[in-house]
């Protein structure tokens, strides 16, 4: 806890102030502010600094006229917020929704959804209080930090999500946490949402990441590409090659249906979906060789990642084999 002998204000530097607290001895601190000057000591460890003036740190929005968007627990509103930014970009990209989260209350669930173009990931889930239809853009620096402060929550928490024409509210237990709303839209993304599917392959999620990043191991310097070939019956069969080093086959247990298919994908990209999950089982979807692969749960619907497909040449259709250089 926290006890106060002598209420006052003072404008820190935030960073500097953090890293101290983190790697300072003890568990107890003493602050103290004095003419522009804190004072900072913790066991035998003493620190002193300047302050920023008070008078110049700006008003901050607050969520007193704000309507409500929502209401979830810290638990649940982690879990889709790493589920659903999956996909978007890190860096300041334009169009602004590629560095962008969508959030979207929608017949009573919250479905948060991004993508950089090459991958779109969609998380949702039912929510309490939620208003009828609502959407806005979120920039992702700013969802990272409201993930971070999720994580630091008891799963319990329950977190009310409020919102007015400029900003975004998470209020949670003594926290209030604000986000300004990105000035764009989000493409309609329904309509890439896979309608069918012609082959369908359920594995144990541990076991194919493990075949995964050893493929990764011999590809990720040269272009990130893992053909897969499934066929009805049989096991899943990675592949991966980069040239003057050397090729990676790994085989991984798995039910698979419908049609035989040979496809690329994005190593990291696929790696990425899968890790993001915290179910025993995956289930992975193709629709053809020109058509996405989604990853998703077992059974539900909760979540699901679409990954656009590497376009091989003849040459890579026709992949050399470590089988066929045994022979």
């Amino acid at each position: 806890g926290i006890t106060v002998e002598e209420p006052g204000e003072a404008v820190f530097p935030i960073k500097m102030v953090g890293d101290l607290f983190k790697k300072a001895p003890g568990e107890e601190f003493y602050i103290s502010v004095d003419d522009g000057k804190v004072k900072l000591t913790a066991g035998r460890s003493k620190y002193k600094f300047s302050t920023y003036p008070v008078r110049e740190f700006p008003t901050l929005p607050t969520s007193s006229e704000a309507k409500t968007f929502c209401s979830i627990s810290a638990g649940d509103f982690l879990k889709v917020l790493e589920e659903g930014t999956l996909a978007a970009s890190t860096g300041e990209e334009f169009p602004l929704y590629l560095s962008s989260a969508n959030f979207q209350i929608t017949n009573g669930f919250l479905n948060i959804v991004s993508t950089d173009t090459r991958r779109l990931a969609l998380s949702c889930i039912a929510v309490e209080e939620q208003e009828e239809a609502a959407t806005s853009l979120l920039p992702m620096k700013g969802v990272k930090e409201v993930q971070r402060i999720m994580a630091a929550l008891n799963p319990e928490t329950k977190v009310k999500i409020l919102y007015d024409e400029a900003q975004f509210y998470f209020v949670a237990e003594n926290i209030e946490f604000s986000v300004r709303r990105v000035e764009s839209r989000f493409p309609p993304y329904e309509k890439i949402l896979p309608k069918g599917q012609t082959t369908v392959v359920k594995m144990d999620r541990g076991e194919l990441i493990s075949a995964l990043e050893r493929v990764d191991v011999i590809v990720r310097d040269y272009n990130r590409m893992v053909v897969l070939e499934i066929k009805e019956g049989e096991t899943l069969i990675m592949r991966g090659k980069a040239p003057d080093f050397g090729l990676a086959m790994e085989e991984v247990t798995s039910e698979i249906t419908g049609d035989f298919l040979k496809i690329a994908v994005n190593s990291k990209f696929f790696m990425e979906a899968l890790k993001v999950l915290r179910e025993p089982e995956v289930v992975l979807a193709f629709n053809g060789t020109s058509g996405h692969m989604t990853v998703k749960k077992v059974g539900e619907e909760s979540f699901l990642c679409l990954i656009a497909p590497i376009n091989l040449s003849k040459e890579e259709q026709n992949m050399e084999t470590i089988e066929s250089v045994d022979k």
